[in-house]
């Protein structure tokens, strides 16, 4: 359990690099240092349940506040710090430059699609079985269905 009360738990996929995983009540969310802002759109080209025309919030430091696009329309500058795509989806993904980039998927997105942009988004190749299974039983909702990740 983590400090952030008795409704949330934290735990760590140990893949390389390492997944977070937050669990609340309602949703979940997983994390992970990620490479450049054109990989994670490159990797977004691939998840068939983000169509070119979803919904995307940019926050871009050459532009004052932040402004509703389309993930098709976003280009790979320097200048974006954050985004957040909003796909027809019970789940949201972000990119955001730290000091590090860092990926999240926030909802209930299946442990696939958790997986799917992990490796795209970063130098791991694959997931273990052991990685996996890790991943679906961090979640609760997860555990004991077919996760999907058998691809």
């Amino acid at each position: 359990m983590s400090g952030r009360g008795p409704e949330t738990s934290e735990q760590t996929v140990p893949v390389e690099p390492p997944v977070h995983v937050e669990v609340f009540p309602t949703h979940y969310m997983t994390m992970w240092k990620a490479d450049s802002l054109a990989q994670f759109l490159t990797a977004l080209g691939a998840v068939d349940r983000v169509p070119p025309t979803a919904s995307t919030v940019v926050d871009d430091s050459s532009t004052v506040g932040r402004e509703q696009q389309s993930v098709a329309d976003i280009e790979a500058t320097e200048t974006v710090r954050y985004l957040r795509v909003e796909p027809d989806t019970p789940w949201t993904v972000s990119w955001e430059q730290r000091t590090s980039p860092v990926v999240s998927v926030s909802g209930t997105p299946p442990p696939a699609l958790c997986r799917q942009l992990h490796t795209r988004t970063t130098d791991c190749e694959e997931w273990s079985d052991d990685e996996v299974d890790s991943l679906v039983h961090a979640l609760p909702e997860q555990r004991g269905s077919d996760d999907g990740m058998g691809q």
